[in-house]
């Protein structure tokens, strides 16, 4: 059999298509069969390239923080790590891209899979990032918190899963982040002010319309 000389070209394809497939149908809507047959390809080789469904997902978001720069803010010296901390915070509720991934409609409640795969990102890569941040701020004053790396883990696992997932109507949603800028203001880190208080609030109601439109 011939070896695929362009692998990087095959999984893009394989994303493209995923992602597209997946904000039409919706994520559990979509098999690898479909994705398969709009590849034009055999399953095999997209087992080749992702060994899931979920990973497909998981890639999707890869994907999406390295071609749209989210991070570009955590090398200027003119942000305290606070300020940082925010215009992250920020960018991931207001940028019209992650908007597109986030709308894909999926029942994570009923897909144990994915809620170990965010478990699992949450700790292993976004924290590590979310801890640095906290740092720079106990560095230069603006953060007081004793524990980053403790803090990074626990506001990642409730932001993503206890607030994100676990969320079933805009009300609860904020409620939860009521709950958790009282706790981050409590712990010394107050990234939760009220402009990003209503940035989550336009977000949720953004998010909720994308959704309702793909189903």
């Amino acid at each position: 059999m011939a070896r695929n000389k362009y692998p990087e070209e095959t999984q893009r394809k394989i994303l493209d298509i995923a992602f597209r497939l997946f904000s039409e149908k919706g994520y559990d809507h979509t098999t690898i069969q479909d994705i398969v047959d709009a590849l034009g390809m055999s399953k095999g080789a997209v087992y080749h390239h992702f060994k899931s469904k979920e990973d497909i997902l998981d890639h999707l978001y890869d994907r999406y923080y390295v071609d749209s720069n989210m991070f570009s803010m955590m090398e200027d010296p003119s942000l305290s790590g606070l300020e940082k901390l925010r215009e992250l915070l920020r960018r991931q509720l207001a940028d019209p891209g992650k908007l597109d991934i986030d709308g894909i409609a999926v029942s994570f409640e009923r897909n144990p899979q994915l809620i170990q795969l965010m478990l699992t990102t949450s700790v292993r890569d976004g924290a590590p990032i979310i801890q640095r941040l906290l740092e720079e701020g106990i560095t230069d004053g603006s953060i007081t918190a004793a524990q980053p790396k403790e803090l990074a883990e626990s506001c990642l696992i409730l932001l993503n899963l206890w607030a994100g997932i676990f969320s079933h109507n805009q009300e609860e949603f904020m409620d939860k982040f009521r709950f958790l800028k009282a706790m981050t203001d409590a712990l010394g880190c107050p990234v939760f002010d009220q402009a990003m208080m209503d940035t989550l609030d336009a977000y949720y109601t953004r998010l909720a319309h994308k959704i309702s439109q793909s189903e």
